[in-house]
């Protein structure tokens, strides 16, 4: 072979060789949507584990819902996620191994680093922070400092990067940060009819940009469903998704689908509904339930987690559902679980 030959070959591999690493680190399995699919049957599907949906959802930014894909949509499953659970696997399977050979005092420590390493692997958010700050909760009664007024463009609906005049009920500064939230009428328990409290909706984050002559602007800097004229502002505060392993609770506790969420009859997979017990009635962020319709049969239609827990409500997202949830269904306990 020619020395020029060899040269320009040495060349090709060089200029390649960053590709081929970037490909090897950016491995991905592309899935094609197909009729009926939901990023938890994907994630099934591919991954054996249902629960890793948020980390695909995550490599798929362009999803702006999780509950909407579409056929012939293309989803990307990054393979390292199958190369993460194989080795879950092996270093589970260490300390059975070791048991059997005699342990120094010296290895104890390895052990502990190994299984501390295990638990950071296994963790992942139950849900996306934006979608956890969509989901809203529960309140006594409807918080808030101020409202959103009138638009310099004279709109009445408002979006992301809309300036707006607002009004605060105590002084405040340019960079301060408020959640827009609407709240429905007081909310009856489906069962009993007594008045529960209002289910708080967060529409959006506004930030203070000027002050001047007595008038206060906002920019609406985040957006998660439309803003109107009137809706409130609540000092804004951070959240944070609760973070979880495969592992996770189903306490022996009973209760009620209070509500829906985005106001509808009826919630589907990744959908919200709200429920009557709440962290004084035992319940954590995590925690999983059964959800039940209860007609002339009591018929499990769904699988519930909580994302958010208040004094004696909580929020929760559909996991699974094979029937419409909707308020008045009961929630209880996994099955052998």
């Amino acid at each position: 072979m020619s020395k020029t030959r060899i040269i320009r070959y040495a060349l090709i591999v060089f200029l390649l060789l960053p590709l081929i690493t970037f490909a090897e680190k950016q491995e991905m399995k592309e899935h094609k949507v197909i009729k009926g699919d939901t990023l938890w049957d994907i994630t099934e599907s591919e991954l054996t584990d249902p629960f890793r949906w948020p980390e695909v959802w995550k490599v798929n930014p362009w999803i702006k819902n999780p509950h909407w894909i579409y056929p012939k949509q293309i989803i990307k499953i990054p393979l390292y996620l199958l190369k993460k659970e194989k080795l879950d696997e092996e270093v589970a399977s260490k300390p059975a191994a070791e048991s059997q050979e005699t342990t120094t005092a010296s290895q104890e420590p390895a052990k502990d680093e190994i299984n501390k390493k295990a638990a950071q692997i296994r963790k992942y958010p139950i849900i996306n922070r934006n979608l956890l700050m969509a989901s809203g909760y529960i309140a006594d009664t409807i918080p808030g400092v101020g409202e959103i007024g009138d638009s310099p463009s004279g709109q009445v609906i408002y979006g992301n990067e809309d300036i707006v005049y607002v009004s605060v009920d105590h002084p405040a500064k340019v960079g301060d940060k408020f959640y827009v939230i609407k709240a429905l009428e007081p909310l009856e328990h489906p069962v009993t009819g007594k008045e529960i409290g209002y289910v708080i909706s967060i529409c959006g984050i506004a930030e203070i940009v000027k002050i001047k002559n007595g008038e206060t602007m906002a920019k609406i800097t985040k957006c998660f469903r439309e803003i109107d004229k009137g809706d409130r502002l609540d000092p804004y505060y951070d959240i944070e998704p609760p973070m979880t392993t495969e592992h996770f609770r189903s306490p022996d506790i009973n209760g009620v689908i209070v509500a829906t969420g985005n106001h509808m009859v009826f919630q589907t997979v990744l959908d919200i509904v709200y429920i009557d017990k709440g962290c004084k009635d035992g319940i954590e962020a995590g925690d999983m339930f059964m959800s039940l319709a209860v007609d002339t049969h009591t018929v499990p239609n769904g699988l519930i987690r909580v994302i958010n827990c208040r004094d004696h409500t909580a929020t929760a997202i559909i996991e699974y559902s094979n029937k419409p949830v909707s308020p008045g269904n009961i929630f209880t306990k996994l099955e052998n679980n």
